[in-house]
């Protein structure tokens, strides 16, 4: 696939305009539609900043694969990926937290509703 594709195909899956891209790579329309038909030039430096309009990395724009349905966790941190991101969309920590101790409360009540089961019915059953 021709960097122009992969362009195109990253841009569309994330429900951007090509109007918002090139106004970000500070360029015409008409020149960013070049980029996508593989007719025109892009630098290094656009290339940079279509992965941060993209959030991924450069790199993964270059080896792009075409992959309807597919989805793709990457990231880029500034410690080379050496750190550690947690990015959970739509929710804050203490959201997540929360849901998982009512998980954690609602799965301790099940615990003793499936020994009496186990019981009632003779089934051995050994923890």
């Amino acid at each position: 696939m021709k960097i122009g594709k992969s362009i195109k195909e990253i841009r569309t899956s994330k429900n951007l305009s090509k109007e918002f891209v090139a106004s970000e790579l500070k360029i015409s329309t008409n020149q960013y539609e070049a980029i996508e038909n593989d007719l025109g030039e892009i630098t290094l430096g656009q290339l940079e900043i279509l992965g941060t309009i993209f959030s991924c990395s450069p790199i993964f724009i270059l080896q792009f694969k075409e992959t309807s349905g597919s989805i793709y966790n990457h990231f880029q941190n500034s410690e080379g990926n050496k750190g550690i991101n947690i990015n959970v969309q739509g929710l804050d920590q203490k959201e997540i937290r929360t849901a998982f101790k009512e998980l954690y409360r609602e799965e301790l009540k099940r615990i003793p509703k499936l020994e009496k089961l186990l019981r009632e019915n003779n089934i051995e059953f050994n923890f």
